[in-house]
């Protein structure tokens, strides 16, 4: 179910009607309170001007490799020649949701399968791509878009997203959203205001859809099908349903500016009418010329009379006797204009909604996939939930949204009707003075998407990045090294790398691990510039430990390259310090996919082992046996490094004769964690003491690693990075300043 506030009828439709005369003039003004506004200039042919090219040019051909839908009603064309969903670099929802287990028996239309949702090998500018500023190929000239203004950091859609994984614009849109006040206008396209408190209903699963939300949508529908001269369809506002619906209840005497919109139905083969019943449930009725039927299309398939379709049919059939009698009326394509003499025939065979909240979602997708024959797209509860966050986002970030940064509006007084109606000017909206609103508002926190990070907390940023790097899935993009640094030796990760650390099932990738370490020496050197200390730590990378060969069969092992192994642990660039002088070496080992962490301490002559992998039978009664043989390894291999780096230092005894101590009650956890435990460790390591970190299944500390990776200062291929990616590491990195000075 889902439906508009209950109440009384808004003052705003109670203005609208009034104004409704026999001169055919409409003049519907601003319901600021989010209700649907159509303001129908009427040209001289009569025909309202709903449908608009926003950018003023011809993109008709620019859309051949954009995700857009042709909505037509030849059933050859959607079963022959289905529609391509969008290349996303997202996993595509729907693709998940067509393999989903759905009763065959509830996605049959007229006995027959819904159709599955197609893919395609194409490889386009994806809308990830578009959204973080990757520039795509476009035939459109840039001087000539002078549309509105992005809310979000130069952030627009400009086509129906058919895939609805969250990028990280779409859950900055999110946060823009949450963030605005109640009454604050978020969204102006066309004649359509959405208030945040009607918008932010798509951020609740059990919210119901208003009418402002269906009618943005409508709008953007509209718009697509206008780009793509598709004049097949007419989409109908909620609002005029509802005027029609009044029309049919109390009758009309004459013609009247709803006479002209009905006109120019007679120009189309399809006509989608939103129908609500009372307030609590949507389903879509579609005039289908070419069958002489009304087709319902019910999420719910309720039965019942469909009392408000009929009184929305009869409305509609004053105005067509109007016309009927009115000269040049007829027309080719409406053979017959007694549509309340029409079947009215129900297209689903049992429900598809499964929760009570989603019918005006559903409507909005029966809109835009039914062809008058069938849905080109399979609609599942599924598919509905994931587009309900994303609509959310396309709506805020539409490329024709007008609405300005900020908006007032004159409340009426409770006594004259809902209190959450507004008075209604008698005079047009002045555009200039909206236009002059918005150029003096530029340092709008919406206007950055900055401002809207810096209120978020460090979880909250670190989270909102992972999310969209995890929902990459376009091979070009995830070759991209996105982190490198040269010094002491080169260190390269690709986004694979970085989306593969969120992988719960895979290990630590060693290279994301040297890298690690090197961003805790770097950190714990300026540290300790800062407070004009001295190094007590050394960290040595896994380099050290594959110099040694000591996972290879002694016949297999290469020639011991000394000069090599006593340059994989010499002390690390930025500040001049003795490795002799340090009280603490770390000497990270790798066993396949096991990480272990052996720590060196000079002053008490002690081996401290930490291990998290899971001990094995065989050892639990002399643990230390497990480690022997690579604390042998370290001891023999460990003084020929050090004889060339620091001779005659402590760390040139044999450190197997050294007090052996085991950590105890860090084991446990997966083999797959080992490696992101280890760096953990190997940060927090402090007097004989490890912290271990709060652990519910190991994500967060994947998350928390990978962070500390993207915050990496000496990083030397951020410029490869999105700019909308930019924002959440400086704001990560500010963030995290904030906390250390505090603390």
């Amino acid at each position: 179910m889902g439906g508009r506030r209950k109440g009384k009828p808004s003052a705003s439709t109670k203005k609208f009607e009034e104004k409704m005369n026999d001169n055919g003039d409409t003049n519907i003004d601003h319901d600021t309170d989010g209700t649907n506004i159509i303001e129908e200039k009427m040209n001289h042919n009569g025909d309202p001007n709903i449908d608009h090219d926003t950018n003023g040019t011809n993109t008709f051909e620019d859309f051949d490799n954009r995700p857009l839908k042709k909505t037509k009603c030849s059933e050859s064309s959607v079963m022959d020649d289905p529609l391509p969903t969008p290349t996303i670099s997202g996993s595509s929802m729907i693709s998940e949701c067509s393999e989903s287990s759905v009763p065959e028996s509830e996605n049959k239309i007229n006995g027959e399968p819904l159709p599955t949702a197609q893919t395609t090998a194409k490889l386009t500018d994806s809308p990830v791509s578009e959204l973080l500023n990757e520039k795509p190929v476009s035939t459109v000239d840039e001087k000539q878009q002078d549309g509105p203004r992005p809310i979000i950091n130069n952030v627009t859609y400009d086509y129906l997203a058919q895939d609805y994984t969250i990028t990280l614009q779409d859950e900055c849109a999110h946060y823009v959203i949450e963030d605005a006040l109640e009454e604050e206008l978020l969204v102006k396209i066309e004649d359509v205001y959405v208030k945040q408190r009607y918008l932010v209903c798509l951020l609740d699963k059990d919210k119901w859809l208003d009418d402002e939300v269906i009618s943005a949508y409508i709008c953007c529908m509209r718009d697509q099908v206008h780009v793509q001269n598709d004049a097949t369809v007419y989409f109908e506002n909620p609002f005029v349903t509802r005027l029609l619906k009044r029309d049919g209840e109390i009758g009309i005497h004459g013609p009247t500016s709803l006479t002209n919109i009905v006109k120019n139905y007679l120009n189309h083969d399809l006509i989608h009418l939103p129908i609500n019943i009372k307030d609590s449930h949507w389903y879509l009725a579609c005039i289908n010329v070419e069958k002489s039927e009304i087709q319902v299309l019910d999420s719910l398939c309720w039965e019942h009379n469909r009392d408000d379709l009929a009184n929305t049919l009869k409305g509609l059939q004053y105005h067509l006797d109007i016309l009927k009698s009115q000269e040049n009326a007829n027309n080719q394509n409406w053979r017959d204009l007694d549509v309340t003499t029409w079947p009215i025939t129900e297209k689903l065979q049992k429900p598809i909604q499964k929760d009570s909240s989603s019918c005006g979602l559903f409507l909005l997708k029966f809109m835009e996939y039914w062809t008058g024959h069938t849905l080109s797209h399979m609609i599942t509860q599924e598919i509905i939930t994931s587009f309900r966050s994303k609509l959310a986002a396309i709506l805020l970030c539409w490329k024709t949204n007008t609405a300005p940064p900020t908006a007032t509006f004159e409340e009426i007084d409770e006594s004259e009707g809902h209190p959450d109606d507004v008075i209604m000017s008698d005079s047009p909206f002045d555009q200039n003075q909206s236009k002059v609103s918005n150029s003096s508002s530029s340092e709008n926190k919406y206007q950055s998407l900055v401002s809207v990070l810096s209120n978020l907390s460090l979880h909250e940023l670190v989270g909102g990045l992972c999310n969209y790097i995890k929902s990459i899935n376009s091979a070009q993009t995830l070759e991209k090294i996105w982190i490198k640094s040269s010094d002491p030796y080169p260190i390269s990760l690709t986004l694979k790398n970085l989306q593969e650390m969120l992988n719960v099932e895979l290990p630590m990738n060693r290279d994301c691990f040297n890298l690690v370490v090197r961003k805790i020496m770097f950190d714990n050197i300026q540290t300790e510039k800062k407070r004009r200390g001295l190094i007590s730590k050394h960290y040595l990378d896994m380099r050290f430990w594959r110099i040694t060969d000591f996972a290879r069969h002694p016949e297999y092992r290469k020639k011991l390259d000394v000069e090599q192994l006593a340059f994989s642990i010499r002390s690390w660039p930025g500040i001049k310090y003795s490795i002799s002088s340090c009280r603490w070496i770390h000497i990270p080992i790798q066993s396949g996919h096991d990480f272990i962490l052996i720590i060196l301490d000079k002053d008490t002559r002690t081996v401290y082992i930490l291990d998290p992998t899971p001990i094995e039978i065989m050892y639990q009664r002399n643990p230390l046996a497990k480690y022997v043989h690579r604390i042998l390894w370290i001891a023999e291999h460990l003084p020929k490094a050090m004889s060339k780096t620091c001779p005659g230092s402590t760390w040139n005894e044999n450190i197997f004769l050294w007090q052996q101590k085991i950590i105890h009650d860090i084991s446990g956890h997966r083999r797959e964690l080992s490696g992101y435990l280890i760096a953990f460790f190997m940060s927090t390591w402090e007097d004989e003491k490890v912290h271990s970190p709060f652990l519910e299944d190991g994500y967060e500390l994947r998350k928390q690693t990978l962070g500390q990776l993207l915050t990496f200062k000496e990083n030397e291929c951020e410029d490869n990075m999105p700019s909308g990616v930019l924002d959440f590491i400086n704001c990560i990195r500010k963030t995290k300043t904030n906390m250390n000075v505090k603390t």
